[in-house]
């Protein structure tokens, strides 16, 4: 199974500001992210990102299968495709795998997927890189004690000043 993770980054490589509002994003990176998440039909993000854009703005209503990391398991989902757990990276992607799904894509936020990385568990990465930068915020990544060598698959440019870069992760660099 194949598990990418498409993140919007500010140009100091936050994922968010110090306000955890998304008032940065383009439009572009919106579109990207719909996008890529009615293909994979299969979305994972943390309880933070789910509060930030649901029930409104979740990328999928009725299709597929939206995986939220929480310990709050009991909480009504914001529509019949959310399923809140608080199962290990491991499980949720063979669940996905046992489903059918052949893709999955992480979406949000610092803790999961840093333990996606952790886990070993993610195969590519899209780092929407938006024209800003913060004084604060959440970094990328949180607790991974390894370091990772990356190949640059494509660049896109998205508009006059955000662009894509699209990696894929290939191995833990030797010492890290």
């Amino acid at each position: 199974m194949k598990t990418s993770i498409y993140i919007a980054i500010s140009t100091n490589g936050l994922i968010s500001n110090s306000r955890n509002v998304p008032d940065w994003l383009s439009p572009e990176y919106g579109q990207g992210m719909y996008s890529i998440c009615q293909q994979f039909k299969a979305v994972i993000m943390g309880k933070t990102t789910y509060d930030i854009i649901a029930p409104d703005y979740l990328p999928l209503k009725d299709d597929g299968i939206t995986i939220v990391l929480t310990t709050h398991e009991d909480e009504k989902p914001a529509n019949p495709t959310v399923n809140f757990t608080k199962a290990e990276p491991a499980e949720i992607i063979q669940r996905l795998a046992d489903e059918g799904y052949e893709q999955a894509v992480i979406i949000g936020g610092t803790m999961t997927i840093s333990q996606f990385i952790k886990a070993g568990l993610v195969d590519d990465i899209y780092l929407i890189v938006e024209p800003v930068l913060f004084d604060g915020g959440l970094p990328l990544l949180k607790d991974v004690a390894r370091d990772l060598k990356l190949n640059l698959v494509d660049v896109a440019k998205l508009n006059a000043n955000t662009v894509q870069l699209h990696y894929q992760l290939l191995s833990v660099v030797a010492g890290g």
